[in-house]
Formats: C-alpha cells, sequence, structure tokens
C-alpha cells in the first residue's frame, strides 16, 4: 500500500486524486486501530484528561436526569409494568 502511494506521488497527480488516496488510506481498519490505541493511551496515561471525561459525563447526566424529571408527566403515564 505504502508503496504504491510512494509510486503515485511521484507521478503527477490532482488534488481529486490525493483527496481520494488520503480518504481511502482512512477507512481502513489499520488506520482506525491506529488511531483507537493512541486514543486509548492518551486517555490512560493523562490523569486531566481522565478527570475533564469524568466531569462532563457527571455533568450530561446530571442534566439528564433533570430534564427527566422536569418532563415526567408527559411520559409517566405510558409507563406500565408489563412483560414486553
Amino acid at each position: 500500500m505504502k508503496d504504491s502511494i510512494k509510486q503515485r506521488l511521484n507521478e503527477d497527480m490532482t488534488q481529486s486524486e490525493v483527496k481520494a488516496e488520503v480518504k481511502k488510506y482512512m477507512d481502513t481498519s489499520e488506520f482506525k486501530s491506529k488511531i483507537e490505541k493512541i486514543v486509548k493511551d492518551r486517555i490512560k496515561n493523562e490523569k486531566g484528561l481522565e478527570d475533564k471525561v469524568i466531569e462532563i459525563s457527571k455533568n450530561v447526566l446530571s442534566q439528564l436526569f433533570k430534564q427527566l424529571w422536569i418532563k415526567r408527566a408527559s411520559y409517566i403515564n405510558g409507563l406500565s409494568n408489563k412483560a414486553s
């Protein structure tokens, strides 16, 4: 794959061809797995980032429950204890 890219770069390529090659590479599972690994390592090793993710998650959940509590009248009547 890399050899074909290097070979094509030595030729005259249009901007659309370069975009197509980049998009094709970004859609591969190899690229996705590399990005996943980088993100996982960053989350594990950076305490500040982990704390920020936890803070955001707490805020989102508390806002969700507040909204559910406020709008409970609209869905509470539809709830029942029946088997699906």
